[in-house]
């Protein structure tokens, strides 16, 4: 596991989730899920992932997003994506998941238009 750094921080209903460093993952060291389950605990429900200091993603990295988003929109909330890198990006449209994920440029963008919804 390669996190640099996860960082929590509350934007008026929305969750900031800061990820830094590299997001290459093995089964003993998730620690992404674990702080969203916290929060949905806390009644948190809206989620954006900031990716901007993300340097390197793999498969089991998207898959622990794909993850968070399921466990939130089962919950009744969302996730959004903003800064993402561009072979961020391009995992993301090879699978397919940018129809799920949706992805927003900039943290200040992601959030009006989640104030909106």
């Amino acid at each position: 596991m390669h996190w640099t750094e996860i960082r929590t921080r509350h934007r008026g209903d929305v969750t900031v989730i800061d990820l830094r460093g590299h997001l290459t993952l093995g089964d003993e060291d998730r620690r992404l899920m674990p702080e969203v389950v916290r929060l949905l605990g806390e009644g948190r429900h809206l989620f954006l992932l900031n990716l901007q200091h993300l340097s390197y993603v793999d498969s089991t990295g998207v898959g622990e997003i794909v993850g968070v988003y399921t466990r939130v929109t089962r919950h009744g909330g969302d996730v959004k994506l903003c800064h993402v890198p561009d072979r961020v990006q391009e995992i993301l449209d090879s699978t397919r998941l940018d129809s799920v994920l949706q992805v927003i440029g900039t943290e200040e963008e992601a959030l009006a238009i989640m104030a909106h919804e």
